[in-house]
């Protein structure tokens, strides 16, 4: 299986991240192939990288490094065409998804032969600020709402980050956009191609603005934007 880690500025959490996915047994036994992307980061996690790359338990894996701060869109746009695996999962590198819960996206989409499955999010991580979680709430909801309505499906979180895809599908997706709008056009462009989608409940600690980087409404507007030019072909 491909593990693609787009990484931006994680010099406190993408070691752990990356130790944790070296480290994981995979349902049936399944190998796991690592590609790495540096987003341009400027915070000791370009150097970090550089040095795991040379670590002999990274010897197999995929390291690059961008030369400038394009995005996480960006990110998978480079890594997808090196994917190998049967299946391509996205793993953020800020300890945010359980990654243990991989094995419940791969034993799904195996058993009931899915070409995709996505996790839907349950909060493990109560300490997050009450505007916030009020303002993530509706916009995940609306956002979920509306997919629904002009692609026929019934997601019920198109906002999270953990698709796990066949590898072949994803490679025919006409995946439209930049940075985080690419998130969104990937779930667009899935539910456009096949129905024969899973979801799966999975964990999900919410970081704190001063933990990490959050999405703001700006992101909610391009992904609005994205769903309807998507559906209608623009």
């Amino acid at each position: 299986m491909s593990i693609i880690v787009p990484v931006y500025n994680e010099v406190q959490t993408v070691s752990i991240v990356l130790d944790k996915l070296k480290n994981l047994k995979l349902y049936q036994n399944f190998t796991i192939q690592l590609i790495i992307v540096d987003d341009n980061s400027n915070d000791g996690t370009k150097d970090l990288l550089k040095k795991l790359e040379k670590d002999e338990n990274f010897k197999n894996d995929t390291f690059i490094f961008k030369e400038k701060n394009l995005g996480k869109g960006d990110s998978q746009k480079i890594a997808i065409p090196l994917c190998e695996g049967d299946f391509t999962i996205i793993q953020d590198a800020d300890l945010e998804y359980n990654i243990s819960n991989i094995n419940f996206l791969l034993k799904l989409v195996i058993e009931e032969n899915y070409d995709a499955v996505l996790g839907f999010r349950r909060l493990t991580n109560t300490k997050i600020y009450s505007a916030y979680f009020i303002f993530h709430k509706i916009a995940v909801l609306s956002l979920t709402i509306l997919t629904n309505i002009l692609y026929f499906t019934k997601f019920k979180d198109v906002c999270t980050c953990y698709r796990l895809i066949k590898t072949s599908l994803l490679k025919e997706l006409r995946i439209n956009g930049e940075r985080f709008e690419y998130d969104f056009s990937m779930i667009n462009q899935l539910a456009l191609k096949t129905k024969n989608i899973g979801q799966v409940e999975i964990d999900y600690n919410n970081r704190s603005f001063k933990e990490g980087k959050k999405n703001t409404w700006i992101v909610g507007i391009y992904a609005f934007k994205r769903i309807i030019l998507d559906r209608f072909n623009f």
